[in-house]
C-alpha cells in the first residue's frame, strides 16, 4: 500500500548537516519510506492512502537509550505493555536496555 503525507509543514531530517528536508511530502510503499520532500501531483495521486498533515511537523521516530523494560517477570501492575504503547504515541520507535544478567541469553527465563 502506497501512502502520501502531503502539507507537512517542516520536515526534520535527522542529518546533523542538513537537518531540515526541502519540501512537504513523504511517501511511503508497504514499510519503506520512497521519498521525502517534493512530491509530483502525479506520484501522490498514485497512491491508495493521501493524508493532510495540515502543516504539523514531521521528525524520525526517537530513540529511548536507557529503558528498563521488564517482559519476564511480567506483573499487571508494571503495565509494560500500556508503557510501551506510550512511547509510540510520543515519538519513541525504538528503545534500548541493558541487558542485567549476560549469562542468562535474552529472551530465556532462568
Amino acid at each position: 500500500m502506497r501512502i502520501a503525507i502531503v502539507n507537512i509543514g517542516t520536515i526534520v531530517s535527522g542529518d546533523l548537516e542538513k537537518p531540515l528536508a526541502a519540501g512537504d511530502t513523504i511517501v511511503t510503499d508497504s514499510d519503506q519510506i520512497v521519498s521525502v520532500g517534493a512530491a509530483a501531483a502525479r506520484d501522490v495521486e498514485a497512491c491508495d492512502v493521501v493524508i493532510d498533515a495540515g502543516g504539523t511537523t514531521a521528525i524520525p521516530g526517537l530513540i529511548d537509550s536507557h529503558v528498563h523494560v521488564t517482559f519476564g517477570d511480567y506483573t499487571p501492575r508494571q503495565q509494560t505493555v500500556g508503557y510501551l504503547e506510550s512511547y509510540v504515541h510520543g515519538g519513541v520507535t525504538t528503545a534500548i536496555t541493558r541487558r542485567t544478567n549476560a549469562s542468562r541469553p535474552i529472551g530465556r527465563a532462568a
